[in-house]
C-alpha cells in the first residue's frame, strides 16, 4: 500500500521539523511493515507531491496547520482531478482538522478527518484498507471502532469516540528531512510528554485537543534518551522538546531524564554541546522540595547539567485582574520569582506574555508596561505586545459567547475568532499599535527566525537575541506612548510614532545586514 504523507510548513521563515506526519510515519511502518510505503512530504524542503505521485498513492494524508487552507485547497484541487476507481483516499489532520472538522468536512466532503491524535487512527484506517476493497471500506468505516474520525456517509456525518493514545506503544517519529533542516538551521522536534497537568488556561486549547481531558502523559525515558542520541549522531545539536508541560506532575521523572542525559554525554553518545529547550510552568520552577520530589531548583540544575540552554515560560499577564482572566494560577510575585530563579541560573527565557485583550482596561495596559519594565523583560527578544487569540475550542470562546464579544464567525485558516472590545480606548491603542508595528514585522519575523533553531554557536544566537531585543524595546516604547498620551485624554490616532519608526527601521536593518 502507497501512502503519501503531507506537511505544508509555516508562511514564515521559520522551518520547524513536521514532526506530527513523522510520528504518523513510523507508527504505520510499525504496525505494517513491508505492507505499508510511506513517502513524506514537507514543503519547504521536498516541495508539494506532484498529481502522478497522489494518484499513484492508496491513501492521501494532509496536515492542516494555521495558515494552510490554500495548500490544502490545491492539494485537494489535484486529489479531485483523479478517477473515481483509482482515487486515493484522503485524510485530513493536524490543528485545523481538530478544532475545525465541520469546517473542513463541509468543504471537502469526501474527506476523512482526524480530531486530536492521529497515531492509532490513521493506522487503524489504512489497515481497514487493507483488508476491505476500495469499493465498500467507506461503508465499513463506521463499523469499525477507530477512534478520533469526523466523516460523512449517506445517512449524514459520523463522529467516532474520541481517545488518547498509548505514548507507549509507538516509536519515536521517522525524520527523512533531518540532514537537510540541520544544514537550513532550521527546529528539530524532541517530544518527553503531552498535555498539560493544569490545563485551565481559558485560553488554552489544549483540553480540547486530548480529548477534553486534563491529562499528562509520558513517554518512557529510555526512549526519550535513544532518540536524543540519534538526533545528536545525526549532526543535531539544539533539539525543542514540544511537550506543552516539560516537568508535569512528576519532577522525580524529569531529575531521572536529565541524569539519564549527563550520563550518555559522559559516554559519548551524546555530544558535549547538545542543548536543550523545554516548555516549564511557573508552578513547576518554583517547587518546594517534598518527601516523594525534589524542589523545581534541583531538576533545573540537572537539567542544565545536561544541556538545558532555554525555558519556555508562561507569564502571559503583569496585571491581576487580566491573569483572572486567563485563568492563571500564577501570581505577579511568583512570575517575578521564576524569573529570577531562570536568571541566576544563567539560563535564556522564551517568554509567553497576552498584553491585550477585549476585556482590558487602559489601566491593565498601563501594569503590564510597568511590569515588563520592573521584571527586566523590556528589552527581551520575544513578542511581549500580542493580543489574545480567540481560538476555537477553549474556555474563554464560551466565556465571550455569553458576553455577546464575539465579533463574527471563526476564520478557519487561523482557528480565531474575531471580538469586540470593552474599552473603546484600548480598541484605539491596539489598532493604531497594531498598524504601525505591521510595517516592519516580515523583517523581524526573519530576525527572529535566525535566532531559533540550529544556530551554529551559542554566541550567534545571543548576539541575534540581543539585537532582537533593542528593536523589541522600541516597540514598547512607542506602545508606552500611546498608552500614557491616551490616559491623559490624547486620541491614539493622532500620535506621532514617526521617531520610532525611524529608531526601529534603522536597527532592523543593521541587525539584518549583520546577520543574514
Amino acid at each position: 500500500m502507497q501512502i503519501v504523507l503531507v506537511d505544508p510548513g509555516s508562511s514564515r521563515e521559520e522551518i520547524n521539523e513536521p514532526i506530527g506526519i513523522g510520528m504518523i510515519a513510523a507508527a504505520v511502518e510499525q504496525e505494517l511493515g513491508t505492507r505499508a510505503h510511506v513517502s513524506q512530504y514537507f514543503e519547504p524542503i521536498t516541495g508539494l507531491p506532484t498529481s502522478d505521485e497522489i494518484r499513484q498513492s492508496d491513501v492521501i494524508g494532509i496536515s492542516t496547520p494555521l495558515g494552510s487552507l490554500r495548500t490544502v485547497r490545491g492539494l485537494v484541487a489535484k486529489w479531485k482531478l483523479i478517477q473515481p476507481e483509482i482515487k486515493p483516499v484522503l485524510v485530513l489532520g493536524g490543528v485545523i482538522a481538530t478544532f475545525a472538522p465541520e469546517s473542513l468536512l463541509s468543504e471537502f466532503p469526501e474527506a476523512i478527518v482526524v480530531i486530536g491524535e492521529g497515531e492509532e487512527a490513521f493506522t487503524l484506517l489504512v489497515k481497514l484498507m487493507q483488508e476491505v476493497s476500495r469499493e465498500h471500506w467507506r461503508e465499513v468505516l463506521g463499523e469499525a471502532s477507530i477512534p478520533n474520525l469526523k466523516f460523512r456517509t449517506t445517512r449524514g456525518v459520523v463522529s467516532t469516540r474520541r481517545k488518547n493514545v498509548d505514548l507507549s506503544k509507538y516509536p519515536a517519529p521517522s525524520r527523512p528531512f533531518l540532514k537537510q533542516l540541520v544544514s537550513l538551521g532550521g527546529i528539530v522536534r524532541a517530544e518527553s510528554s503531552r498535555g498539560c497537568s493544569y490545563g485551565r488556561c481559558t485560553f488554552c486549547a489544549i483540553q480540547h485537543k486530548y480529548n477534553d481531558k486534563i491529562e499528562w502523559r509520558v513517554i518512557d525515558v529510555p526512549r526519550i534518551v535513544q532518540e536524543l542520541c540519534e538526533l545528536s549522531a545525526a549532526g543535531v545539536r539544539h533539539p525543542y522538546f514540544t511537550d506543552e508541560d516539560f516537568m508535569g506532575a512528576d519532577p522525580t521523572r524529569a531529575l531521572s531524564l536529565a541524569r539519564a542525559i549527563a550520563n550518555e554525554k559522559d559516554r559519548g553518545n551524546i555530544s558535549g554541546d547538545f542543548s536543550l529547550y523545554v516548555d516549564m510552568r511557573v508552578a513547576s520552577i518554583l517547587a518546594g522540595k517534598t518527601a516523594h520530589h525534589p524542589s523545581g531548583v534541583t531538576v533545573l540544575t540537572a537539567l542544565q547539567e545536561a544541556g538545558l540552554r532555554e525555558v519556555f515560560v508562561g507569564i502571559e499577564s503583569g496585571a491581576g485582574e487580566q491573569a483572572k482572566r486567563y485563568r492563571k494560577p500564577a501570581t505577579t510575585d511568583r512570575n517575578l520569582r521564576a524569573l529570577q530563579i531562570l536568571r541566576r541560573a544563567g539560563l535564556s527565557m522564551d517568554i509567553g506574555f497576552i498584553f491585550f485583550d477585549p476585556e482590558m482596561t487602559l489601566q491593565e495596559a498601563a501594569t503590564n508596561l510597568t511590569f515588563l519594565r520592573s521584571s527586566g523583560l523590556w528589552f527581551h527578544d520575544a513578542r511581549l505586545t500580542k493580543e489574545v487569540r480567540l481560538e476555537a475550542g477553549t474556555p474563554l470562546v464560551d466565556d465571550y459567547q455569553q458576553k455577546n464579544l464575539i465579533a463574527g464567525p471563526l476564520d478557519v485558516d487561523q482557528l480565531t475568532f474575531p471580538y469586540r472590545w470593552r474599552s473603546t480606548q484600548v480598541e484605539s491603542v491596539h489598532e493604531v499599535f497594531r498598524a504601525w508595528e505591521a510595517i516592519e514585522q516580515e523583517s523581524i519575523y526573519r530576525l527572529q527566525a535566525a535566532t531559533r533553531g540550529e544556530v551554529p554557536t551559542g554566541t550567534q544566537r545571543q548576539e541575534r537575541r540581543e539585537a532582537l531585543g533593542t528593536i523589541r524595546a522600541v516597540e514598547l516604547d512607542a506602545l508606552e506612548m500611546l498608552i500614557t498620551l491616551t490616559q491623559q485624554g490624547g486620541d491614539p490616532l493622532t500620535v506621532d510614532l514617526s521617531k520610532f519608526s525611524r529608531r526601529r527601521g534603522d536597527l532592523v536593518c543593521m541587525a539584518l545586514e549583520k546577520f543574514l
